[in-house]
């Protein structure tokens, strides 16, 4: 009779582990907003998430990503001609099922800053979704 307890407990905590091994890793999404841009206009943006690049952006697009939930850092960089540097890296807390909006700008230096829900949503509606976020053609 000890045994068989002992055995159908040994069975269950295998259960939950192998359960809570294979639970789904939280993702929340993180829009990059490339809005109306003058100077740089005709050139890409890379776009790097913890110094890996997601996203060629172009001009008056946006692309969205999942990423897992936690502290990330975020920044761009241009394709042209210049110096390739980075803007300032960006630190941003992703919660899982939620959006981060990123804008991304050009002047003197680019630069990456969160923004609110409502801002971000009036400039979605003036630029186009990027589908391939490759290399530029």
């Amino acid at each position: 009779m000890k045994s068989k307890v002992l055995a159908s407990l040994f069975i269950a905590v295998v259960i939950g582990c192998l359960f809570s091994a294979f639970k789904p890793q939280e993702t929340g999404q993180v829009y990059f907003i490339r809005s109306s841009n003058y100077v740089g206009s005709l050139v890409n943006n890379k776009v790097y998430i913890d110094d890996s690049l997601v996203c060629h952006l172009k001009n008056q697009h946006y692309s969205v990503h999942a990423i897992s939930a936690g502290e990330h850092t975020v920044s761009v960089s241009n394709t042209g001609l210049s110096k390739h540097t980075k803007s300032k890296p960006l630190k941003i807390k992703v919660v899982a099922n939620k959006n981060n909006y990123i804008l991304l700008s050009s002047g003197k230096q680019l630069t990456t800053q969160e923004l609110v829900e409502s801002s971000a949503q009036e400039l979605l509606k003036k630029v186009v979704a990027t589908t391939n976020c490759g290399s530029p053609k």
